[in-house]
């Protein structure tokens, strides 16, 4: 059977006017975001919240952000972390792809049969 990690917000931040939730997965797909913001949105208007949630991406990190569109009290914000956690908590985390990275390159010389490095020459 094949295991993996469930999806969970790992940091908030304020940045200007909103609320960031950044989850532990490089990004959700758009179902689940359709799911979340199905499920959320009718709970943050319930709570006085007029504004939705957006998606994004934090490239310096390498996760995906849950954009809450305005900066709420400790206590609201704290119900609409609690709502997105539980939204999430099925969902798989999804890491980056790995590149490969090519590093001194070698040409042969057909020719001569030498060698020649691509290192630069001091």
């Amino acid at each position: 059977m094949l295991q993996y990690s469930t999806m969970k917000i790992i940091e908030e931040k304020e940045a200007w006017i909103h609320t960031h939730f950044i989850v532990d997965s490089y990004f959700i797909t758009e179902q689940e975001r359709r799911q979340i913001s199905i499920n959320v949105e009718p709970e943050l208007l319930q709570l006085g919240i007029q504004y939705g949630l957006t998606y994004n991406i934090a490239p310096s990190k390498h996760r995906a952000i849950i954009i809450l569109e305005c900066i709420p009290f400790d206590t609201v914000k704290s119900m609409v972390r609690e709502l997105i956690d539980e939204e999430i908590k099925d969902f798989p985390v999804r890491l980056p792809e790995q590149r490969n990275v090519v590093t001194n390159i070698t040409v042969a010389d057909a020719n001569t049969n030498e060698q020649e490095s691509s290192e630069p020459i001091p």
